[in-house]
């Protein structure tokens, strides 16, 4: 008797379950449009994601409740094709990145917050009416253009290695974070992103980037554009600045009283300065073309490197951290001025004058 009724809980159990996964027929067809395409290696999707059965809304990785999809977990699954979300009203999360998905539309979904698509072939991605939508990752696709426009709420956003052009994100004021590193970018609008804090913007094709009134920001990286000159001003929690190999004349760094370290290495810089920087522990102007260099009164310096440039006159004076300092191929330098550096212990390059 006690194994009739065991064996009876579990079907009520099964047969509650099976009940508890019927979505509505726009969810259940958009699935099954995707499910019957080819997958990457042979079969079709249903196949690679082992659905026993027919019914999409038993498709391991998908989540139901109240009878509409709220997530979908396909990481991984060598899919193909072209995926449409869109209209799914209770879709919450989707993530289906390291597949070989060439389209993605999750379009009109108001309650969606995450979306995963990273290392896949998209061309491309429709979000429009994802008002919800708080994190995007489509890095490491072919995408030439992306429209943010419906994304408010965003905060996080991951672009890197695709095509892209020209990115706009002024309409994500509350943005924290921006990788747009190893695309094509000529134009990236940031302006009114007050609360951006990390800004990878590198090995690009920027000329410019508007950095005004990003109060919040903390890391910039725009290394390998083609600035020209770059100035960094009035931003008071900025820790992080790497500009290295842009082909830059001039650069300068005034009232960052938060910034750490200064990465402009590669460059062609002839004039280098810095202004109410007190906290600079870092410095690295290595293989530009500087003849004087002004580094005086830094009271937290620790580590310059100016190496290969062509400078004559360096002055690191009253830097009291100052332990570690590079000159090595500056045969013109022929004033070293290290006046009070009383924690200077190592100097590379050093001629033999040098006292």
């Amino acid at each position: 008797m006690k194994k009739v009724i065991t064996m009876l809980s579990i079907a009520l159990c099964l047969s509650g379950s099976l009940y508890a996964q019927n979505i509505s027929k726009t969810e259940s067809k958009s699935l099954t449009a995707f499910l019957t395409q080819s997958a990457a290696k042979g079969g079709d999707n249903a196949e690679a994601l082992r659905l026993i059965g027919k019914n999409p809304a038993a498709c391991p990785g998908v989540k139901v409740e109240n009878g509409h999809v709220v997530e979908i977990d396909w990481r991984g699954k060598n899919l193909a094709g072209t995926l449409d979300l869109s209209s799914f009203p209770a879709l919450r999360k989707v993530d289906v990145t390291d597949n070989k998905i060439t389209a993605l539309t999750v379009a009109n979904n108001p309650s969606l917050q995450v979306l995963n698509a990273g290392r896949n072939r998209l061309t491309s991605v429709d979000i429009t009416g994802c008002s919800a939508l708080q994190q995007l990752r489509l890095n490491r696709n072919a995408l030439s253009q992306i429209n943010l426009t419906d994304t408010p709420l965003l905060q996080i956003l991951n672009v890197a290695s695709n095509l892209i052009s020209d990115l706009d994100i002024s309409t994500s004021a509350v943005l924290k974070s921006i990788n747009c590193m190893n695309n094509r970018l000529e134009n990236l609008n940031v302006t009114n992103c007050t609360g951006l804090k990390n800004l990878y913007a590198g090995y690009n094709e920027l000329t410019n980037v508007e950095l005004a009134g990003l109060s919040a920001l903390e890391n910039l990286n725009l290394t390998s554009n083609k600035l020209s000159k770059f100035y960094v001003q009035n931003l008071p929690a900025l820790q992080t600045v790497f500009v290295s190999d842009n082909h830059m004349s001039q650069f300068a760094a005034v009232n960052c009283p938060a910034l750490l370290d200064i990465y402009a290495a590669y460059n062609d810089l002839t004039a280098f300065s810095v202004e109410n920087c007190a906290n600079l522990a870092d410095v690295n102007v290595a293989w530009n073309d500087l003849t004087y260099l002004d580094l005086s009164n830094q009271n937290f310096l620790q580590r310059v490197n100016v190496a290969n440039n062509q400078l004559i006159t360096l002055d690191v004076t009253f830097d009291p951290q100052l332990r570690t300092l590079n000159l090595a191929g500056n045969t013109t330098l022929s004033d070293l001025r290290t006046e009070g550096d009383t924690q200077l212990v190592q100097v590379n390059g050093v001629w033999d004058t040098w006292e």
